[in-house]
């Protein structure tokens, strides 16, 4: 009498390691993909608080430096009005107004410290800003100009206070070599409607050594 054989195990075995492989094959994939989701500022915003700390600070810092600066300050920076085209000077032209874009190939970056800092610092990692100059006008109320603009999103801000005198001339290389024009002669009243004037008024009188402080405003997104 023939003895009965016990049926093989071995296709069972390789069944259940076969699945156990695919699972953590799965599991894997899932952990990598997870890992590897980069939230970006342009879709998310600033992640968190701890980047936004980071950020907020590399702007202070940003503009610090750039005021304290030998060539190229903040102050210069505010001045650099081109009084023959109405615009800061050898501003960008894409969008038709009187401000710098995201290029690097402007004035703003090749001849200014915050220029190149803000380059370094965000424009290398994908970052967006723009610069905002806030002033007061003579009636006490706020305004503002736009002196680099890359659009509109939430974003972290830094800014620095600005003084600018009475004795203090726009920066721009001039078409009328030896006319250095005062921040006052430079700007137009209400009523001359001079599109080509400096657009940041005077906030006092001119028995006042003060012409106005300016509100230097960076906001990254």
């Amino acid at each position: 009498m023939r003895e009965q054989r016990q049926p093989r195990t071995d296709r069972g075995q390789a069944y259940t390691l076969e699945g156990f492989v695919s699972a953590m094959i799965v599991l894997l994939a899932v952990l990598f993909a997870m890992q590897a989701v980069v939230i970006t500022p342009t879709t998310g915003g600033l992640a968190d608080r701890t980047t936004q700390a980071q950020v907020e600070q590399e702007g202070q810092d940003a503009l610090v430096i750039s005021a304290t600066a030998e060539d190229g300050d903040l102050s210069e920076l505010v001045r650099y009005w081109d009084e023959e085209e109405g615009e800061f000077y050898n501003a960008s032209e894409s969008h038709g107004d009187f401000y710098y874009d995201a290029s690097n190939d402007t004035e703003f970056y090749d001849n200014f410290v915050l220029g190149e800092t803000l380059s370094d610092r965000f424009t290398e990692r994908g970052l967006s800003y723009n610069v905002e100059l806030v002033y007061q006008d003579d009636s006490g109320e706020f305004d503002s100009e736009y002196l680099v603009y890359q659009g509109e999103s939430e974003a972290v801000t830094a800014s620095y206070m600005v003084t600018l005198y009475e004795s203090d001339t726009v920066t721009a290389p001039n078409g009328d070599e030896g006319e250095e024009q005062t921040l006052r002669q430079a700007h137009c009243d209400e009523d001359e409607n001079n599109e080509h004037c400096y657009p940041i008024p005077p906030a006092t009188d001119d028995t006042s050594e003060i012409y106005n402080v300016v509100e230097v405003r960076i906001a990254v997104w």
